[in-house]
């Protein structure tokens, strides 16, 4: 199943050259795999061109579940023993308790309703099972605010924790939460280059794009933009900061 909405068709369309930008995606990645405890059917959520989990040799099976049908083509090119799943967080589609361990690194701040996507990984963990999540939280990209580029509000610590106890019913039981918040800087060789790592890996469908923003500046203002990223540049480059939430929680 395609889901036929503008954020699908975005990363949809990124998938053929998103490994060319996903820089953030496979520092945090390597940063969430080395503390995950992932075994038995394993459930990847925002799974985008895949994730090699070799490491893991109590890993079963993979389900592979992104909202962008491009991102699972692509995909299923390279992993073609993984089970792709074309459908929301917020809606899995899979049997309740049929997943042993949840693995989603860096798709979770683009979900609607948090609340709604931890009541399925609940429903569909075993007892006993456990996520392992990165999300990108306030406090992100500081230096496009500074240039005057428009960021998205990002979830706060205090309200992913809220989204694991509230529902709309009654709260779910997890038995453990921890929530643990680090600091990643990625460097660019120019401004261009740093607004398209957004674009490049499809999330300018939440974030403005850059031909966007560009579009309603003078040449005049872009250059401005330019010598105002330059001040901020360091021996490494251009940076762009993230905030990220490194969750763990164990179904009760």
């Amino acid at each position: 199943m395609t889901l036929d909405n503008s954020v699908a068709n975005k990363f949809s369309r990124a998938a053929p050259l998103y490994k060319q930008h996903d820089v953030l995606q496979r520092m945090s990645a390597q940063q969430l795999l080395q503390h995950a405890n992932l075994y038995g059917t394993l459930l990847d959520i925002g799974a985008g061109p895949g994730t090699c989990f070799k490491a893991f040799n109590d890993v079963k099976q993979v389900i592979a579940a992104d909202i962008a049908h491009g991102m699972l083509t692509q995909l299923a090119q390279q992993y073609s023993d993984y089970l792709c799943l074309c459908c929301d967080a917020q809606a899995l589609g899979l049997q309740s308790a049929s997943i042993d361990s949840i693995y989603s690194n860096l798709a979770l701040q683009w979900c609607q309703t948090l609340p709604k996507a931890f009541n399925e990984f609940h429903r569909v963990l075993r007892v006993g099972g456990e996520c392992h999540l990165s999300v990108v939280i306030d406090g992100s990209l500081a230096e496009l605010q500074t240039l005057g580029f428009h960021v998205n509000q990002f979830h706060s610590v205090s309200a992913l924790k809220s989204a694991f106890i509230t529902s709309q019913t009654m709260p779910p039981d997890w038995d453990s939460i921890g929530i643990q918040v680090e600091t990643i800087t990625v460097y660019f060789a120019d401004l261009r280059s740093l607004l398209y790592s957004i674009k490049g890996v499809g999330a300018s469908s939440a974030q403005a794009d850059e031909e966007k923003q560009r579009a309603v500046l003078s040449k005049q203002q872009w250059q401005q933009r330019v010598a105002l990223a330059e001040s901020l540049r360091t021996d490494k480059g251009l940076p762009l900061t993230y905030q990220i939430a490194y969750i763990r929680a164990k179904r009760g």
